[in-house]
């Protein structure tokens, strides 16, 4: 298997995309990049929260999930998180199906870490423990129990 082409797909991804948030330019820079093999082929997207401009969008397709660490110049509201998540999805899909198409290619199993882009120690943090719990076998949503 052939893993360096899924590092270099993923470093494609590493780029900054600039928002205008009610009159306010904001700028997200993509720093991480984890691909892993899960049992599922739905598609999903999750938004994590990691700090006031530190997020991980979660891509799930096809038997993959995508996670990719994002880091904002500013603090973004949470009032702005639909809009802002719905242009990110529509901008990076294609390029993360690039790299799920070639996932699939090389039979890729497992999970990794693709990109490291001077990642923040806060959010460098919260994407290896992702990263920690696929490779556990354990998932990396947090489970409450219902009171």
């Amino acid at each position: 298997m052939n893993i360096m082409k899924l590092y270099s797909l993923a470093r494609e991804l590493a780029r900054d995309l600039v928002f205008d948030v009610d009159g306010q330019v904001i700028t997200i820079s993509i720093k991480g990049v984890i691909i892993a093999s899960i049992p599922s082929k739905n598609y999903n997207f999750s938004f994590f929260e990691v700090s006031e401009d530190e997020f991980i969008l979660a891509l799930q397709a096809s038997g993959y999930v995508v996670y990719l660490g994002l880091e904002s110049d500013e603090e973004v509201e949470e009032e702005a998180y639909p809009s802002i998540v719905q242009i990110l999805i529509s901008e990076l899909m294609p390029h993360v199906n690039l790299l799920i198409e070639e996932a699939k290619r090389e039979g890729y199993r497992g999970a990794d870490l693709l990109l490291d882009d001077d990642m923040s120690p806060t959010l460098k943090e919260a994407m290896y423990e992702i990263l920690l719990k696929h490779r556990k076998g354990k998932s990396p949503y947090e489970q409450f129990e219902v009171a």
